[in-house]
């Protein structure tokens, strides 16, 4: 028991000492406010002095690569010199890429029994449908979108169905267009039986999304809240858990943008479960029974 508890008291020492190096050392950390400033700029995401544990935690492995002596010597560099590559892995590292598929089944559920159904009428004429998964991560959400869609809607074989899903990280993005996924990845919210027939068991035993899924879904880049390309107007936005790293006014500049995709009258705007839009004239609140969506208003 005693020599359990000296390990205990020698790991701890040398966590304490690893913290020290690359947390709480004496450079400076006058440089954080600016640098909270350049990341809500560049890429929309508000952080304060509360959330120094991410920025050692998400950063140490850059600043190390880089032979800083700290994580706070490396963000003064960053501060210091024009927005390069370095700058883009720095916000990459300090962005959340949670994400599963189907995740909140209530959605899913809502754009199989109603929402989808509702647009395929309203599209029956010139066929066509326009889906858009923003911060789409890894693209879990895209690929359960169109299992949804092969699944429920057999009809639509000869429609022009497009998803464009878009993210910020180029790496991400990588991971998504290669439609590869771990085995706990394809376990969080996949149905087996949608495993055993859209996807293809590597043998190092990831699994790989079949092509004919994978064709459906259009991987680019996109910062919310840099320049926007022209995009075409879409049928229904899925903006779900994004919303909440921003500021009120990047939210409502975002919204804003989003509002001039959507097609008029019947264009939908998912957000997350957590998220809510509030004394805004742009939209308006749809309730189905167990979630809510938006339409924009003229």
């Amino acid at each position: 028991m005693q020599t359990l508890f000296y390990q205990s008291i020698k790991w701890l020492k040398r966590l304490t000492s690893e913290h020290a190096k690359w947390g709480c050392s004496d450079v400076s950390k006058e440089s954080l406010p600016q640098f909270f400033t350049l990341i809500e700029k560049q890429i929309g995401i508000a952080l304060d002095n509360t959330k120094q544990y991410l920025l050692e935690s998400r950063l140490q492995p850059l600043a190390k690569q880089g032979g800083h002596a700290d994580v706070y010597s490396f963000i003064k560099q960053l501060i210091q010199s024009p927005v390069d590559s370095l700058h883009r892995q720095a916000f990459e590292a300090l962005t959340t890429n949670e994400t599963s598929f189907f995740r909140d089944n209530h959605v899913f559920n809502a754009l199989k029994s109603t929402i989808l159904p509702g647009l395929i009428e309203s599209r029956r004429v010139d066929k066509t449908l326009r889906i858009w998964s923003c911060a789409c991560s890894s693209g879990q959400e895209a690929i359960s979108i169109a299992i949804l869609i092969r699944e429920s809607f057999p009809e639509l074989y000869d429609w022009d169905i497009v998803i464009n899903a878009t993210d910020i990280s180029e790496s991400i993005l990588e991971k998504a267009r290669s439609g590869i996924y771990n085995a706990m990845e394809v376990r969080r919210g996949l149905d087996p039986i949608y495993t055993e027939k859209y996807f293809t068991k590597l043998e190092n035993g990831n699994f790989q999304i079949e092509p004919s899924i994978k064709k459906m879904i259009h991987y680019s880049a996109h910062n919310l809240v840099g320049a926007w390309p022209s995009f075409s107007k879409f049928d229904l936005i899925l903006l779900r858990n994004v919303l909440i790293y921003f500021n009120q006014e990047v939210k409502n500049n975002v919204l804003k943008k989003i509002k001039q995709q959507l097609r008029p009258i019947d264009g939908i705007l998912i957000l997350g479960a957590a998220e809510s839009i509030y004394a805004d004239d742009l939209y308006r609140l749809q309730s189905l029974e167990k979630i809510t969506y938006y339409k924009a208003n003229k």
